[in-house]
């Protein structure tokens, strides 16, 4: 089966032709437009009678940046009780529908789990596996969960800084290598 990705999410409305508020997980949310296939469905955040309604499928035909937020019009909702029907929604798509990421790029989906490996002194060491990343404002930072045969039992939190901090990332041996110390 397809892997399906959680895209986006339905967080509101603007004005009265339709426009709802989105939560984008997505670093160019203008992509939901070139994208078919793209499923709506009830969140998490969905009311009760929602939770029952059926998946369909939806065309995003504009995504804007208004204030710090984003906001999209979807095909067939063209006014703002059809848009406030759908808050709490989630927009999800297929993976294979996604560009390739460029040389040195990842999806996060692809970094988690990964083992993370530091060098100390003449020998490496595993500091635990990608449990999440977190966007901040100057860069991303990997979450590192201790595992059982890693150094310690502590989670490490390594900044997303390929060549200086991140060594080196090998997908297919799901291994990321870094230039981190351990906590003393």
């Amino acid at each position: 089966m397809a892997e399906q990705l959680h895209l986006a999410d339905i967080v509101g409305v603007h004005g009265i032709k339709g426009w709802v508020k989105i939560r984008s997980y997505l670093e160019d949310p203008a992509l939901l437009t070139e994208l078919d296939d793209i499923i709506l469905s009830p969140g998490k955040q969905a009311g009760a009678a929602e939770a029952k309604a059926e998946v369909k499928k939806v065309k995003v035909l504009k995504v804007k940046t208004q204030g710090k937020g984003i906001i999209a019009a979807l095909k067939g909702v063209d006014d703002r009780n059809a848009a406030e029907a759908l808050r709490g929604w989630m927009l999800s798509g297929l993976a294979s529908q996604l560009p390739q990421p460029g040389e040195g790029e990842y999806y996060w989906r692809d970094l988690m789990g990964l083992k993370v490996w530091c060098t100390e002194g003449d020998r490496e060491v595993l500091l635990g596996t990608v449990k999440q990343l977190i966007e901040t404002g100057s860069n991303d930072v990997l979450v590192v969960k201790p595992t059982a045969d890693s150094v310690d039992d502590s989670e490490h939190l390594i900044p997303w800084l390929p060549g200086d901090v991140v060594a080196g990332v090998d997908l297919i041996a799901g291994v990321i290598k870094v230039n981190w110390f351990i906590d003393a």
